[in-house]
């Protein structure tokens, strides 16, 4: 040996002896500074794990962990020294969880599984749903139950997706060939089992946003934009009424029209202000016959007239509307007002006989429910004989003057 090494070895012994009084003196800093300047890292690193130990704040204690890990040379103080690291980020982000981003998230669980913390890294790895990576993970460490626990629940939740993705299938073929009340059914049927999907929900959603319950209805029939008011009558009032008046002088349901024995009535409903015939307060109910103008109230002027088919024409306020008090015929087919518990359906109906109904390129069912936007035509992919303007348009097209008129 060297005077130099010799030298170098007492310098060295000099400076882990300072080391050490420096650590049992608690002064773990400096302990630190001279280990590494002895040559000793693995004694330094060992230090900085106790400094992170000595920490109240978690973000220092992983700092230190992680200086510790860089400082260690041996392979089992590194390992240790990441998976207190790593273990530490994983509490930090697992309180965090909501706002944690699933990169830091995977990293952690990276750090885990390079030191040997297996569980503790599937528990990381199911925060960011890679059920892979915690199958690994789970059999590398010999967790037979939570494995099993774990195969379980990831059949489970490819079962529920299959599931979720054939119910979203099978509404929207629905929707798509207008089958609307049996589309409600089947979207209800899995949010009413607590099943969860948002996906269902906003597609139940989305179609009774578009479905059309009546009574009033725009039609865009010929070219023309027709208005009309289904039912098997036609009630006029103030506020309970298919036809609604902002008037004070109607009362809330003031006059029905319907189909009498000898035709198309008119009928007063016992109302306070009452109805009126050239002067003459009607008691009974009044057959329309060609037409008739009567006054509601006293102030309000409206005239029926007879329509095409079995129905008729009211005007009053500005506004006409085809009343066909039952099956509205729109070509070859029939409208029709439905009714189930609370729910009201638009409902397109095919005679025996008549052509079938298509919507786009799906032919229709001989008892469709129909929604706003919706063109139908005689064959796939035809010329539309009827549309049911979207939400918004039939308003903008009566602003624009379309034509209204009756259905052919």
């Amino acid at each position: 040996m060297s005077l130099f090494e010799w030298f170098g070895l007492k310098r060295g012994d000099s400076r882990r002896r300072a080391a050490e009084a420096r650590e049992l003196a608690g002064d773990l800093a400096g302990a630190v500074e001279l280990y590494l300047e002895a040559g000793m890292p693995d004694d330094a690193a060992r230090v900085l794990l106790l400094r992170a130990d000595a920490e109240r704040s978690v973000e220092k204690r992983i700092a230190f962990c992680a200086s510790a890990f860089r400082t260690a040379e041996s392979p089992e103080l590194k390992r240790a020294a990441l998976g207190r690291k790593a273990m530490l980020a994983f509490d930090l982000v697992r309180a965090r969880e909501a706002s944690a981003m699933r990169s830091e998230v995977l990293a952690v669980a990276r750090e885990l599984e390079a030191a040997g913390e297996l569980e503790r890294a599937a528990d990381a790895y199911a925060l960011v749903g890679d059920a892979e990576s915690e199958t690994r993970v789970l059999a590398a460490a010999g967790a037979i139950d939570r494995l099993e626990e774990r195969l379980r629940v990831s059949m489970t939740t490819e079962r529920d997706q299959r599931e979720l993705a054939a119910a979203l299938t099978r509404i929207a073929d629905l929707d798509r060939m207008a089958e609307r009340r049996e589309a409600i059914a089947v979207a209800e049927a899995w949010v009413g089992g607590g099943r969860g999907g948002e996906q269902v929900a906003d597609a139940l959603r989305a179609i009774r946003a578009r479905l059309l319950a009546g009574p009033l209805l725009s039609i865009e029939l010929g070219g023309a934009l027709v208005r009309c008011a289904l039912g098997d009558e036609v009630t006029i009032g103030r506020g309970e009424a298919t036809l609604v008046i902002a008037s004070r002088a109607v009362s809330r349901t003031h006059v029905r029209i319907r189909r009498g024995p000898s035709g198309i009535e008119v009928e007063d409903l016992g109302t306070r202000n009452g109805t009126t015939l050239a002067g003459a307060r009607l008691t009974t109910p009044l057959p329309v016959g060609r037409g008739v103008q009567i006054l509601l109230g006293g102030e309000v002027p409206c005239a029926i007239a007879p329509g095409i088919g079995q129905g008729c024409v009211v005007e009053i306020a500005g506004e006409r509307f085809t009343a066909p008090l039952g099956d509205l015929p729109v070509g070859p087919w029939r409208l029709r007002l439905d009714r189930a518990g609370a729910s009201a359906f638009v409902a397109l109906k095919t005679p025996p006989g008549a052509p079938p109904p298509f919507l786009g390129d799906y032919q229709l069912a001989p008892s469709v429910e129909l929604c706003a936007g919706d063109a139908i035509a005689a064959s796939r992919g035809g010329t539309p004989v009827f549309r049911l303007p979207a939400a918004g348009q039939a308003a903008s097209m009566r602003r624009d003057g379309g034509a209204e008129g009756g259905p052919a």
